[in-house]
């Protein structure tokens, strides 16, 4: 049986490659996955077929491939399936690109301006300074390139493998199946990769509350109920709001986890985004993990793993409860 080798510089993009590669053709033909560090004269033979995930690894790996295997140089494209939220957005949005090189953030910029054409893209250069006119950040899986300090960010996870290059692989490999139904497989192979994505980035977020949680118990005493905050503590949670957004927004969050609360029920995010968008607000999930985020350092919010969710702690119901008091008595 033929092998099919993919060979890479970095295992991230090697293990979403082997990925979406399982899921289009399953066990069809035997897959290899190697990084260029794990390259060897004895790991493929002759007639074996090798995607390489970029030109410029040709001659590199050349000494290490023989002549009669067919190089396929893979192609990227973005992951339609991880961009719902930019599908969302009104239309003319100004948006910046970052990706980890230049030469990747032009590629995707290209690419999202041939499916999202309503809106205009700029690829970001680290060596320039950040425009100041821009909306929106995107970024295909490169998160830690972008400022903290930035809410309005969505990220469409990394690219995967274009179906130019899934059709190219299934004709070397002889694999047979009409191209409508190959394609179908090649969105199957996006949808996983995406939903892969979303778990592991919830994954890692719950780890951080957590990490958060644990680290402010330490120097608070756990037996504190919060029954009264006094003005100073009132004021300085209402300037750490408002330095990262409305507070009303941040209010209307509030309100959510204690109707949870109320109920003795626990509220995913997507639940949380729903109910603020019934009250006329819009997040992404980028901005409602920001301000969640914010909330868990100021111990508003408690986020604990598995069912137990993010919570409204008896900080944040007491903080609530005494601003809503304090706003009806304006009236």
């Amino acid at each position: 049986m033929r092998k099919l080798h993919v060979i890479s510089i970095q295992k991230a993009y090697l293990d979403i490659v082997v990925n979406q590669l399982v899921e289009i053709f399953g066990d069809e033909f035997e897959l290899s996955a190697i990084t260029l560090q794990e390259l060897t004269m004895d790991v493929i033979a002759e007639q074996d077929i090798v995607i390489l995930s970029k030109e410029i690894l040709k001659g590199i790996t050349r000494p290490f491939i023989p002549e009669s295997c067919p190089i396929i140089i893979a192609k990227r494209e973005v992951n339609i399936a991880a961009t719902k939220d930019l599908y969302k957005l009104l239309n003319g949005q100004q948006i910046l690109v970052i990706n980890d090189t230049i030469e990747h953030a032009v590629e995707t910029a290209i690419s999202l301006k041939s499916i999202y054409f309503e809106h205009d893209y700029i690829a970001y250069d680290p060596m320039n300074l950040m425009p100041s006119n821009i909306n929106w950040i995107v970024t295909p899986g490169e998160m830690e390139l972008v400022p903290r300090e930035f809410e309005n960010v969505i990220d469409i996870a990394p690219r995967t493998l274009d179906f130019k290059t899934v059709l190219e692989t299934a004709k070397f490999m002889k694999f047979e199946m009409e191209q409508v139904l190959l394609m179908n497989r090649f969105h199957k192979s996006q949808l996983a990769l995406a939903e892969k994505w979303n778990d592991e980035n919830e994954l890692q977020y719950r780890k951080v509350l957590v990490q958060q949680t644990d680290k402010r118990l330490k120097v608070e005493d756990r037996q504190e109920k919060y029954n009264s905050l006094s003005v100073e503590t009132m004021s300085s949670i209402i300037g750490k709001i408002e330095e990262h957004g409305f507070l009303e927004e941040s209010l209307a969050i509030l309100a959510v986890y204690k109707e949870a609360k109320g109920n003795f029920e626990s509220f995913g995010r997507a639940k949380v985004k729903l109910k603020l968008h019934d009250a006329g607000i819009k997040f992404s999930d980028q901005q409602l993990r920001l301000r969640l985020e914010k909330m868990q350092e100021i111990g508003l919010v408690n986020a604990r793993q598995g069912r137990g969710g993010t919570k409204l702690s008896d900080k944040g119901e007491a903080f609530l409860k005494q601003h809503n008091e304090v706003a009806s008595n304006e009236f």
